[in-house]
């Protein structure tokens, strides 16, 4: 059996061999490069733009500008800005040229006539709408109130009460490669190269648009965390400049330009009312949550998440949020790994740990008072929680927070400044609505399996062989995964939410079962048997009986050999089964982090140990699940202490690069241990979870939880002050 087991990535040997093919060792005979011109200014009205210099330039092909398309959830100035500017990095004109370096300096002789207008940064003030961000639209785009009990009624009448305001900044995603895409043109057809997290996807939402047949590939992706999946501008640019130019197309950002381009995540304050008794049992949570929206609302849905899953793993009977989502001039924000599920985490467990310092109560016996004692649960929102033991994995927690206490008492009377936080969490997963995949026997009896989803990094295909593997019993290195190709495969949804290996590997699984019984009766009909009578195992069809046998090669071989013959028997030659696979509800994997953090009289915050127990249901691979829990919580020391874009009061971009824009690095890194359980197993025939996220949304607290108890001092804004580290 492979699945469960630690079996090395399949995909990795020619990466780590300088063997990639990423998009920018994508070229096309023939292609022009396409540069963008940003605009430098926040908010201002566009007058005029004069390109004719750049025209002059040896090399240019042409200039696009004022282009607008009709596309969901976007201003009218998009993909360019025409009559209005909105941001710092928003495109207002495009230059084609025969290379890349004539493509760019053609942008300085570019000009643009504008009046500025006052910018709106601060989503409090946008809230007020007294000043207009986006193309004089209501500030307040977007509104929802979810409700549940009786939650104003229990808050007044708790014995204590507390109120916060928790800010999440916005963090750049942060990905190894910068977004881009080639385009191969031909009259009747586009293909797209695209460092994208669903080809099948951007097909759906730029052919509509442009009433034209496109192909996407996906080329190996360095990196996405959720902001490679939605449309972007300079996608709809380079399909209009294909079409209009009749030649290829490549678009490659720079560093810097992803950065101003590339859409935000997090970008959500919440002010927070928590009503307990004197026993620390909650009674009511209510929750004002603005969500920074930037100059777009396609990420409205990020607040949905986070206001529905405000009540976390607790039995929170009352519970109110009212969502409020603003414009602001600032680049628009869409999903980063975890994607609205670690702004909740952080705001019910911050509330959580202030609740305990307000009643001087265990940090543990807190949680377990107020943990949910079986399942399934429907949460005041309406979420079912599916199935799990909340109390054991806490108690599971409790050993290793005691153990992590002792340590710290140690270093504490060494003079160090230390302290242990935790996380208790729950995760939404395996957004669908479903997946696909399709199992094929080749000639030479290997096995070829093409996936719906789109992995870049996470080793699906690893996960997805293993399953194939167990399911036919067969080599797991005769058994190639591949995905990425709309032309492989007519439907598939892609890689996000955690569900890849959930979803497309039962997908795998089902497809599996459909091609063994076509492989059973195309056998029956080789060996002259009744169908009934064989049965299949280890990759071969049996019959017990006579104990003849035939292995897949050998049926493959027989039934794909005879080139030039007739078809002489009565079973199909059916060597491929498609299969598809989706829940009625998401999963909800849970967990906690643990974390002994030592702020040291420099201010400079260090990890002494670090422990994540999940239950994610059933593990196909440990390694890889493992190898997702650091880095997501890489990730999360990343956004809790270093991370964050800011703008100034003017909307000016003062995070433009990464000597202004910090993450993590090597020398941050710190080794953690990964433990799991298998009690809250899924409904699905191979009862996974996913566990791309988890860590991202555990992450947060117990790091700064563990900053907060070392310094004494309360942090409820994310990243962690300097200032209050010295």
């Amino acid at each position: 059996m492979y699945v469960g087991q630690r079996i090395k990535r399949k995909e990795d040997l020619k990466l780590i061999t300088g063997n990639g093919r990423y998009v920018d060792d994508i070229n096309i005979p023939g292609q022009l490069f396409l540069s963008i011109l940003r605009s430098r200014t926040p908010h201002a009205k566009l007058n005029k733009v004069d390109y004719s210099d750049a025209l002059k330039l040896e090399g240019v092909v042409g200039v696009i500008t004022g282009l607008n398309l009709t596309v969901e959830n976007r201003p009218r100035n998009f993909p360019m800005a025409k009559d209005e500017i909105l941001y710092v990095g928003q495109p207002i004109a495009a230059v084609l040229a025969t290379d890349r370096y004539t493509a760019a300096d053609a942008l300085d002789y570019i000009t643009y006539d504008y009046d500025e207008l006052p910018a709106v940064i601060d989503p409090e003030e946008s809230l007020k709408n007294e000043t207009r961000a986006v193309e004089d639209k209501n500030n307040v785009i977007y509104s929802k109130t979810y409700k549940g009990g009786n939650p104003e009624k229990e808050y007044e009448k708790s014995d204590v009460k507390i109120e916060e305001k928790i800010e999440i900044s916005r963090v750049y995603p942060s990905a190894m490669e910068p977004r881009g895409l080639v385009i191969d043109y031909s009259p009747d057809r586009l293909t797209i190269y695209a460092s994208t997290q669903s080809p099948h996807y951007m097909k759906a939402y730029l052919s509509p648009v442009f009433n034209t047949d496109i192909r996407v590939i996906q080329a190996d992706v360095g990196g996405a965390f959720g902001s490679k999946l939605f449309p972007y501008a300079e996608e709809f640019i380079s399909v209009y400049a294909s079409l209009q130019y009749k030649r290829p197309i490549k678009f490659i950002n720079t560093r810097s330009e992803d950065l101003m381009s590339t859409y935000h995540g997090r970008g959500q304050i919440h002010k927070v009312k928590v009503g307990a008794t004197k026993d620390g049992k909650v009674n009511a949570i209510i929750d004002d949550l603005i969500i920074d929206l930037g100059a777009a609302w396609h990420g409205t849905y990020l607040a949905d998440i986070a206001g529905t899953l405000i009540t976390g793993p607790y039995d929170i009977k009352n519970a109110l949020v009212n969502v409020y989502g603003v414009l602001t001039n600032k680049v628009p924000l869409d999903q980063y790994r975890g994607a609205g599920r670690p702004e909740a985490a952080f705001v019910y467990e911050r509330m959580m740990d202030i609740l305990a310092d307000e009643l001087k109560m265990d940090p543990i016996q807190i949680r377990k008072l107020n943990v949910i004692q079986s399942t399934p649960y429907v949460n005041p929102f309406g979420l079912k929680y599916d199935t799990g033991d909340y109390k054991s994995l806490l108690y599971k927690v409790e050993e290793t927070y005691r153990e992590m206490e002792t340590q710290a008492e140690e270093l504490r009377k060494q003079g160090k400044r230390v302290g242990v936080g935790l996380t208790f969490y729950i995760e939404q997963n395996n957004f669908g609505p479903w997946e696909s995949a399709s199992v094929r026997v080749l000639f030479n009896g290997k096995v070829e399996v093409v996936i719906g989803a789109a992995p870049h990094g996470q080793g699906t295909g690893t996960g997805v062989a293993q399953i194939v593997a167990d399911e036919l019993g067969v080599n797991i290195d005769d058994v190639e995964v591949t995905w990425g190709d709309t032309d492989k495969l007519s439907n598939g949804f892609g890689t996000y939410g955690s569900r890849s290996l959930t979803l497309a590997g039962n997908a795998a699984l089902l497809a599996s079962r459909k091609l063994k019984e076509n492989i059973i009766k195309l056998a029956a009909d080789f060996m002259n048997a009744d169908p009934e009578e064989l049965m299949y195992k280890d990759g071969k069809v049996i019959n017990p009986k006579s104990g003849a046998s035939m292995s897949l090669k050998e049926i493959a071989m027989k039934a794909t050999s005879n080139l030039g013959g007739i078809w002489t028997h009565k079973a199909e030659p059916t060597l491929e089964a498609t299969a598809s696979f989706g829940f009625d509800n998401y999963t909800f994997p849970y967990g906690s982090h643990i974390a002994l953090v030592e702020v040291t009289e420099e201010g400079k915050i260090k990890i002494h140990n670090y422990a994540v127990i999940d239950d994610i249901g059933k593990v196909i691979n440990p390694m890889l699940a493992e190898g997702q829990v650091e880095g997501g919580a890489i990730q999360a020391f990343g956004e809790a202490t270093l991370e964050q874009i800011i703008y100034d009061k003017q909307g000016n971009l003062l995070t433009s690069s990464f000597s202004d824009y910090l993450i993590p690095s090597s020398l941050e890194s710190f080794n953690l241990k990964w433990n799991y359980i298998e009690k809250g197993l899924s409904e699905a025939p191979i009862p996974a979870k996913g566990v791309g996220e988890g860590a991202t949304i555990g992450g947060l607290n117990a790091i700064v939880r563990g900053v907060e108890k070392a310094t004494g001092k309360r942090i409820t804004k994310l990243p962690i002050s300097s200032e209050l580290l010295i």
